[in-house]
């Protein structure tokens, strides 16, 4: 069975439209392939952010070599998928920052990456396609959507072949109806994967 990791950094759960439609998309891609899905919903992952001490114990572990420490646990877990889908609202231009630690966090030369002889970082992960899902207030669009730009170069320095993103934009314009917005992303959904 395949492994399909779902990020989600979404926040008030019980009301997101972007976990509405990423779940959508996960069930999607479930029927489509043999996917064991592990779930980590980063507001409660106690993700530590890279301050001094925490940084200086990684670095410690790196030159040891000590990729199974338990502090790379959610690196290789990243590695490791084989199916990424990340969900995570438009906020302040990119995504929330608990998005932002996490990356920090599974960002491990020797793990997600390595550097060839040439010096340019080489990809390890597993996984074929990143899906990055959305939601926007405005029409922003995915080429001017930070957060997606930012998971797009990721996805290719971590050595995943396809990063896509699902945006929708205009769920805080009066006229537009949330509900319609949210139907019409995932009726869409089969042409985006």
């Amino acid at each position: 069975m395949k492994k399909m990791l779902f990020l989600n950094a979404c926040v008030n759960r019980e009301i997101s439209r972007t976990l509405r439609i990423g779940k959508e998309l996960i069930a999607l891609l479930q029927k489509n392939g043999d996917y064991e899905v592990t779930e980590l919903v980063l507001e409660e992952e106690n993700i530590p952010s890279m301050l001094s001490a925490k940084l200086n114990e990684r670095n410690a572990l790196l030159k040891q070599k000590d990729y199974n420490n338990p502090m790379f646990d959610l690196a290789n877990q990243f590695k490791d998928a084989d199916c990424i889908v990340v969900a995570a609202p438009y906020w302040d231009f990119s995504y929330p920052s608990i998005l932002k630690t996490y990356i920090e966090v599974i960002s491990i030369p020797g793990i997600v990456y390595r550097f060839g002889e040439n010096g340019r970082p080489v990809g390890q992960c597993k996984a074929e396609n990143l899906y990055y899902v959305t939601t926007r207030g405005g029409n922003i669009g995915d080429e001017r959507d930070l957060g997606f730009g930012t998971m797009a170069q990721l996805g290719k320095f971590y050595g995943i072949k396809d990063v896509k993103c699902i945006g929708v934009d205009g769920f805080d314009i009066p006229t537009n109806d949330v509900e319609t917005l949210v139907a019409g992303a995932v009726a869409e959904l089969p042409n985006k994967i």
